[in-house]
C-alpha cells in the first residue's frame, strides 16, 4: 500500500475551491457553473482566452481529484499552483490598480499640421 502524505488531491481540490471563490470577489454570480465564471472572468477583461484555458484545467483537475479519484502527480500540482499564483496575483494584488496610473501619464502632444505642398513635376 502506498502512503502519500503529500496531499495533492487535496490541493487540486482547494485550487478549484479558491477559483470558485475568488470569481465571487471579482463580483460573478457564485450560482454560475464553471464555465459560465470563466467566460465572464474573459469578457470582463480579467483573462485573456490563453489564461481561460489554464484556469479550465484547475477546473476540470479539482473536478476529477475531487469526484473521480484522480491523484495528480507533484510536478502536475507545481504548474497548477503557478498558474493560481499568477491569476491571484494580477486580479487581486496587482489588479487593475495598475490602469490608474494612465491618468497621471501626460498626454501625446498633438503634431502640428505640416502645410501641404503641391507636387513638383520635372520638365
Amino acid at each position: 500500500m502506498r502512503h502519500d502524505s503529500h496531499s495533492y488531491i487535496l490541493t487540486a481540490i482547494g485550487l478549484r475551491t479558491a477559483l470558485d471563490r475568488g470569481t465571487e470577489v471579482l463580483g460573478i454570480d457564485p450560482a454560475k457553473a464553471f464555465s459560465e465564471k470563466l467566460a465572464e472572468l474573459q469578457s470582463a477583461g480579467w483573462i485573456g482566452s490563453t489564461e481561460h484555458d489554464i484556469l479550465n484545467v484547475i477546473t476540470d483537475a479539482g473536478n476529477a481529484a475531487a469526484h473521480r479519484a484522480w491523484s495528480p502527480e507533484k510536478h502536475e500540482i507545481a504548474q497548477l499552483l503557478y498558474a493560481m499564483e499568477v491569476f491571484i496575483q494580477r486580479a487581486f494584488i496587482v489588479g487593475k490598480n495598475a490602469l490608474s496610473v494612465k491618468q497621471s501619464i501626460p498626454s501625446k502632444p498633438k503634431r502640428k499640421k505640416v502645410a501641404a505642398t503641391a507636387p513638383t513635376t520635372a520638365n
